[in-house]
């Protein structure tokens, strides 16, 4: 992958480098690594990055000349390679997009180095020459549904430096214990992390959480069984923001027994042995091509049963 610019007039008599982070919007820290790759050229000779530019001059950089300057084993230390199939969504030179299965870990961790989507993926970039992993948006352990994978830093660094550009939008089914009676509702509370633990989350009041809003609307209610299930719209990221913001309104996710132990809700997983949440949709601007991307996945059995009992 290579990248152009040409200097215009009024970014002659600046330096390189800051013609880099504002017009190829590359960040401080992957300009670091690029300027020690021999990978930015000026008018077809490579430049250090406090080159001051002239009108006209023809900046590139060979992302992939500084990819193929990695080192490849250190990427097979960190990733064990599972060769084990995927399911793609969308596919093109810069991104992959993937359907996630229940009960496998986005990315390794200290306790599960090689059963992750991370590692799968990976051994399928690799047969592609690309030996690295950059994730764009991921799932907890036990959500199924969209993940997207940038296939090098620059990719993955623009969804956040062109966030609003790219305007990602989430949209998941949930089914929650409890009749929801509202058809419609938008939860706005701000998240924090529980005192004493690092993996559960709670709504707050005060300044001490971060910002959450959460739209949903009702799809169907079983009111024999007593669940409700949602179409869920995520206008914030959090972690476990839609599990937390409806435990606020008084509801549960089916199966979510991290939360139900917390709250001494019983049998929350006899209708289904893991969280009911799905990823069910993502739509984003393409940050190379402009594109408009949109992208579904299948809603997985065990919740497909739910939503037709």
């Amino acid at each position: 992958m290579k990248l152009e610019y040409v200097i215009i007039n009024k970014d002659d008599n600046k330096k390189l480098k800051d013609i880099l982070k504002k017009r190829l919007y590359i960040s401080t820290e992957l300009l670091k690594k690029l300027k020690y790759s021999d990978c930015i050229y000026v008018n077809g000779k490579v430049e250090h990055v406090n080159y001051i530019v002239k009108e006209y001059d023809n900046i590139l950089v060979d992302l992939q000349k500084y990819i193929n300057k990695k080192n490849a084993q250190k990427f097979e230390d960190k990733f064990t390679i599972k060769d084990e199939p995927i399911d793609i969504l969308y596919e093109d030179e810069y991104l992959l997009i993937v359907n996630k299965p229940s009960n496998m870990p986005t990315h390794p961790s200290t306790d599960n180095y090689e059963n992750t989507l991370s590692n799968i993926v990976a051994s399928y970039l690799k047969k592609q020459g690309i030996y690295n992993i950059h994730i764009v948006t991921r799932l907890d352990k036990n959500t199924t549904g969209i993940c997207i994978f940038a296939k090098n830093e620059y990719i993955q660094e623009l969804f956040v430096r062109l966030k609003n550009k790219i305007n990602i939008k989430k949209e998941y089914i949930a089914i929650v214990n409890g009749i929801i009676e509202n058809d419609v509702g938008i939860i706005e509370k701000r998240i924090k992390r529980m005192d004493n633990t690092i993996i559960l989350r709670c709504t707050t009041d005060d300044s001490s959480g971060d910002y959450a809003k959460t739209e949903y609307k009702v799809l169907k209610r079983n009111k024999r069984e007593n669940y409700t299930v949602l179409k869920v719209i995520l206008h914030t990221g959090r972690t476990h923001q839609i599990r937390v913001h409806m435990i606020d309104i008084g509801h549960i996710l089916l199966g979510d027994t991290l939360y139900a132990e917390h709250y001494n809700i019983k049998n929350i997983d006899r209708l289904i042995s893991r969280q009911a949440l799905h990823a069910y949709k993502v739509s984003f601007t393409h940050p190379i091509t402009n594109e408009f991307i949109q992208v579904t996945a299948k809603i997985p059995e065990d919740m497909q049963s739910l939503i037709e009992k």
